[in-house]
């Protein structure tokens, strides 16, 4: 259990680094560029102000518009490193936006279901469980070789269950249980620490199923 430990702890750290690396990355392509891009046409407005008004006009335009994709390249940066959703309006659009973010960039249809619809949870245990969701996709769209997801996010009684079901080929349960398989490793880590618990069954070219059940409204000594 050490051994798996220091592993997982390995790999935590080659994540934040990778993370570190592809942030610094997207800042320097795109917010630097974009603001190298600006400085360069400020040069040339102050020049086309004075001689020639329609370039200049001409030119606002386009420095506008490179504004507003900077705008969105920030937001994008931001939403990586924790979606801004999920404070201000809880797990529910969190979810829901994390799967049509999913959707929109694999082309993996994915469907979710929350039950009931006003669900309001605690704030860390909301962050827990988007987590757990954002590994299950991550795992169906790097490993599955699946086209369709499905997730219901479900209170009944004193339980709460998320359940993230995929038509890959499905795990087995070798690698269900793999002491290198820290995706899912980190998922049964953040179940534990709420008191919860975690199913991954898989069948051959049947899916998928991970099912993370957490009791209400537990919270960790």
């Amino acid at each position: 259990m050490q051994e798996q430990y220091r592993h997982l702890s390995a790999y935590l750290q080659a994540v934040r680094e990778e993370e570190r690396k592809s942030l610094a990355r997207e800042i320097h392509d795109e917010l630097g560029q974009a603001l190298t891009s600006i400085k360069l046409d400020l040069a040339l407005l102050r020049d086309e102000i004075l001689h020639d008004v329609p370039a200049a006009n001409k030119r606002i335009d386009s420095m506008t518009e490179t504004i507003h994709t900077t705008i969105a390249s920030v937001k994008q940066i931001m939403a990586k490193l924790r979606p801004g959703i999920l404070d201000d309006l809880g797990l529910t659009a969190a979810i829901e936006w994390q799967a049509k973010d999913f959707q929109d960039h694999t082309g993996i249809t994915c469907e979710v279901l929350i039950d009931p619809e006003d669900l309001t949870v605690d704030p860390d245990l909301s962050t827990a469980i988007f987590r757990i969701f954002q590994e299950t996709l991550t795992n169906a769209a790097r490993h599955a070789a699946a086209t369709r997801v499905s997730a219901c996010l479900t209170k009944t009684g004193n339980i709460l269950e998320l359940q993230v079901r995929d038509n890959g080929k499905g795990i087995t349960r070798e690698q269900a249980k793999h002491p290198k398989s820290f995706g899912l490793i980190g998922i049964r880590e953040r179940a534990q620490y709420w008191n919860g618990s975690v199913d991954i069954n898989g069948t051959p070219r049947g899916g998928t199923t991970v099912t993370v059940r957490f009791p209400w409204p537990e919270r960790p000594a």
